[in-house]
């Protein structure tokens, strides 16, 4: 016990926070297992009941397996406790209990804690991390009680119970349902429009949550609140607009539904594909076009500190926003006067690198692995849908082998804790001291 204590405490904060998630895995794929979390009343396929599990602590929402159907309450609940821990993070909750148990949190602790929120100092983090549950819980039962009412009519009792199920899978941005989709709610503006502020907010981050909450008027907001609120409505709009404009004419999508309604539905697909993964229409039916420019949406994903994965807004700002400053032959960037740090700019580039690299690599295992021999813009749809933590799937999902599922599993769990921490795990962070002689060498 003092070795294992020993070796968890020489452990880079990076790996700290990936082998939390293994042990959540590990915990939720047990559980899963048991006959009595399966309909059927038989323990569990190994491979499945992991590839669920990693689902849904990463808050994917890819199933192998009909969540509904295939699960029973039991079950169900595992998966919501999955989803909740993995959405709101583990050193969250885990603050919450210590708060709770009047513990002491010590320095390591608070690192630990502004690490797996992806901040950069760790002021107030304890008043933040308590900000996170209570806002987080009073929203998911605030939006659980109108769904649960919205659903009752048609459900009956277990509309109540579906409506705050929902309402946590759609907050964490996991993707998960028990309805086999929403394609019977692509005409229900009320339950769509809860599903759509649930998911935004989750989406947003933490802090922007707590900057809007805690100061009053634009002036007031950080420059990080500021970047997240204006490049989510630009890409909810530039999604919502391309959708609309690229399946409208599309019978199997949104072509049979009048203009009202093509749009709502174009506006929940463009929301939902930023890391929820619920859908309205049927995905493996949309076109090329609309499939590619889904890839993208997916691989941008939520904010930083929010439940959702993807490479995060902040970063592809900060990436274009380099590169026009190249183009315009600019030192710095700045938004609404101030320069971000060089440091910012390598990190998001390298994120950017990383997360692509990645793509590239979990495409060519799974068209290698594949023996089905699935479409590529399928192959590359699911791999992005991982990356991203989205879990929209085009239906191919329970079709992959063994090999293929493993490479699925490890990229939801690199698209949960961050390429970047998924790396950092696995290097000691040391600081060179030493500075080499400079020499050109040509690019571009």
């Amino acid at each position: 016990m003092k070795s294992l204590l020993n070796t968890i405490s020489n452990m880079n904060r990076s790996m700290l926070i990936g082998m939390s998630f293994v042990v959540l895995i590990a915990v939720g794929t047990l559980l899963l297992l048991l006959p009595w979390a399966r309909t059927d009343g038989q323990w569990g396929n190994l491979l499945d009941t992991l590839f669920t599990a990693t689902s849904a602590s990463c808050v994917t929402g890819l199933a192998v397996l009909d969540t509904g159907k295939d699960f029973t309450l039991f079950g169900q609940l595992v998966l919501i406790f999955l989803i909740q821990i993995g959405g709101l993070g583990i050193m969250t909750i885990t603050t919450l209990l210590a708060v709770g148990l009047k513990k002491q949190i010590n320095i390591r602790q608070r690192l630990l804690i502004q690490e797996s929120l992806n901040m950069e100092d760790n002021s107030g983090i304890i008043r933040l991390t308590l900000q996170i549950v209570k806002y987080s819980l009073l929203l998911e039962l605030g939006f659980g009680t109108l769904l649960a009412y919205l659903f009752y009519d048609d459900f009956g009792a277990k509309g109540i119970y579906w409506g705050y199920w929902h309402a946590v899978s759609a907050f964490c941005n996991a993707g998960f349902d028990l309805m086999g989709g929403f394609t019977a709610l692509q005409t229900n503006v009320a339950a769509n429009l809860c599903f759509i502020v649930l998911i935004v907010v989750g989406g947003l981050g933490f802090t922007v949550i707590g900057d809007l909450l805690n100061k009053h008027g634009w002036r007031s907001y950080t420059l990080h609140t500021k970047l997240v609120l204006i490049a989510n409505a630009v890409i909810f709009l530039a999604g919502t607009v391309c959708i609309f404009l690229l399946e409208k004419g599309n019978a199997a999508t949104l072509g049979t539904l009048n203009s009202g309604q093509q749009m709502l539905g174009a506006l929940f697909q463009s929301v939902s594909l930023r890391t929820a993964g619920f859908n309205t229409i049927d995905i493996a039916s949309c076109g090329n076009a609309t499939l590619f420019f889904m890839m993208s949406l997916m691989f941008i994903g939520a904010s930083p500190t929010s439940t959702g994965g993807g490479i995060k807004t902040t970063t592809i700002t900060v990436v274009a926003a380099s590169a026009y400053a190249l183009l315009r032959n600019r030192k710095d960037i700045v938004f609404f006067g101030r320069r971000v740090d060089a440091s910012l700019v390598h990190k998001s580039n390298s994120v950017f690198l990383l997360a692509l690299m990645w793509v590239v690599v979990a495409t060519f295992l799974l068209l290698v692995l594949d023996d089905k021999g699935q479409p590529f813009q399928f192959v590359l749809f699911e791999v992005f849908s991982a990356m991203g933590t989205v879990g929209m799937g085009v239906g191919i999902t329970p079709e992959w082998n063994a090999y293929c599922k493993l490479v699925l599993i490890i990229t939801m769990f690199i698209g949960r804790i961050g390429i970047l921490t998924f790396s950092m795990s696995f290097l000691n962070k040391k600081v060179d001291k030493l500075r080499y002689p400079t020499e050109n060498i040509l690019v571009g």
